[in-house]
């Protein structure tokens, strides 16, 4: 299967007043076109800085990162913007949403200095609206939802450029059990309905296994990488925290 994300002997330090944090030592996977990873490690492990360097948020201090080919090392800042924006679609912990405005217009906001037409863009928005299961709640301002249904809507957000890739980060942080479970369901849904690269950020053993692979990282190192074959089987209850 072609590989979508090729990373090799990846590492990141910060430098602040001279004092240098060394956070990625070496970080080398695959990832191929389609697969759903999971992420995990403990806070301090590196899993949000890897997390910023996959979706072109930040860059790497050494080593090697090719996304579809391209090594990123070679692009400006206005050609890794280009490539986040139109390849990478993000969930965060937090949702990020404009409270007093729309679904509708929240999840229009990737699109707003793009050069689709408004009738397709109007359609897209839709569609997505539609894909995430909230076509009813579409004319509704952002904080008269609940926490999943806002979630829902930072998925729709994420989904509206048909990215080949989707960073969730902690994606069910801020939610109560139930919510938390029902948002994986979708997010495992859509990575099988419509073959989205779903790269998952967590510190969570319940969510963690909705995906078939499982990357550990500990002190900036991977510690295990391996196929999950205890994948969440729908329908099975959440344990409690």
């Amino acid at each position: 299967m072609e590989n979508i994300i090729r990373i090799k002997d990846i590492k990141k330090e910060f430098v602040n007043d001279e004092v240098v944090t060394k956070v990625l030592h070496g970080i080398t996977f695959d990832i191929p076109k389609g697969q759903f990873v999971s992420i995990m490690g403990p806070s301090g492990s590196g899993k949000s800085t890897l997390m910023h360097i996959l979706g072109f948020l930040d860059v790497a201090t050494n080593g090697t990162y090719e996304f579809a080919g391209i090594d990123v090392s070679t692009l400006t800042d206005d050609e890794l913007a280009d490539m986040r924006g139109e390849n990478i679609g993000f969930i965060f912990q937090t949702f990020n949403l404009l409270s007093r405005t729309s679904v509708y217009e929240n999840v229009m906001l990737p699109l707003i200095y793009t050069d689709i037409p408004a009738q397709t863009r109007d359609e897209m928005v839709r569609e997505a609206i539609a894909d995430v299961g909230l076509s009813h709640r579409m004319e509704n301002l952002s904080n008269q939802l609940s926490g999943g249904e806002r979630q829902r809507v930072a998925i729709a957000r994420a989904l509206i450029r048909k990215p080949d890739v989707i960073l969730a980060d902690e994606p069910t942080g801020n939610l109560d059990s139930k919510s938390g479970e029902a948002v994986m369901d979708l997010i495992e849904e859509l990575n099988k309905k419509f073959g989205h690269t779903i790269i998952l950020v967590t510190h969570e053993t319940y969510t963690a296994q909705y995906a078939s692979r499982i990357i550990k990282l500990k002190d900036g190192l991977v510690v295990s990488d391996q196929s999950n074959g205890h994948k969440h089987k729908k329908g099975s209850k959440r344990p409690l925290k």
